[in-house]
């Protein structure tokens, strides 16, 4: 590949992934134990068992709970592989954030480094760090795998959040997905104008990047312009958006007992050890 195709990849790769990760309306759709449950039990039990973990400083709790998630995902009928594909970016970030703080927390070395040998403290933070970012996304990722979208919005509905956040919420994963449907869009007919045999200087490229990217950013302004001007003739306001505060979906009474027994016992647990 030419350092001047580099660039096109990575960003139709992104928009993929993107577009990937905000579709999911197949597997909610499949009998598994987190579809049957209420979608405003699942949020508020989930919720309450992530805030509790974020308190949580305990790394075996931690790497339980996010084991528990996996365990619930073959519940659920979610393939690991898709889970995975979720939770695993989240943590490498979280790591390159707090990785400073294996040489500066004060503690006995673990490796003789000189001034960068990491510390058994700096280690034990930064694991437990990213092992409670990996939970959290884990169970939250599990919400959005196992319930369709309009149901969390609905859940929000009716846990009385207010209706202009729903509607936010609501307009910006629509249109998410019609923005990296539109750069995925000038990759391509960026690549169906280039020759592939002319070899492209890496100057040409970064103004060939730049170029995109401005069209891109120019296009997301004309098309935020035109959703506004539709929700103004609409009658604006709130009413403008639908965020589907009225939709139901069926539940198991069983399986709402037992998700709300487990998300009690994961807090309860939680609680006690800390």
């Amino acid at each position: 590949m030419t350092r001047g195709r580099v660039l096109d990849r990575t960003t139709a790769e992104l928009g993929a992934h993107a577009r990937l990760l905000l579709l999911g309306e197949s597997y909610p759709a499949r009998d598994g134990f987190l579809q049957r449950v209420d979608p405003t039990l699942k949020l508020v039990g989930v919720t309450a068992v992530v805030v509790t973990a974020v308190a949580t400083h305990n790394l075996l709790t931690l790497l339980a709970l996010l084991v528990a998630a996996f365990g619930l995902a073959r519940l659920s009928s979610i393939p690991l592989r898709v889970l995975v594909a979720r939770v695993w970016l989240p943590p490498v970030l979280a790591f390159v954030v707090v990785a400073p703080r294996l040489v500066l927390t004060p503690g006995a070395p673990v490796l003789s480094l000189g001034p960068l040998s990491p510390t058994e403290a700096g280690v034990a933070y930064v694991v437990t760090f990213v092992a409670r970012v990996a939970a959290c996304v884990a169970l939250l990722s599990l919400v959005l795998l196992t319930t369709r979208f309009a149901d969390v919005l609905a859940a929000l509905r009716r846990l009385r959040v207010p209706t202009l956040l729903v509607g936010i919420v609501a307009v910006t994963y629509r249109y998410l997905l019609v923005f990296f449907a539109e750069l995925q869009r000038l990759v391509v007919a960026r690549r169906a104008r280039t020759v592939r045999n002319r070899s492209i200087s890496f100057r040409e490229s970064w103004r060939a990047s730049g170029t995109l990217l401005g069209t891109f950013f120019v296009r997301t302004l004309e098309r935020s312009e035109r959703v506004q001007m539709a929700a103004a003739a609409r009658g604006g306001g709130r009413r403008a958006i639908d965020v589907g505060g009225t939709h139901r979906v069926a539940s198991h009474r069983r399986s709402n007992v037992a998700f709300a027994t487990l998300a009690l016992l994961a807090i309860v647990g939680m609680v006690v050890v800390a």
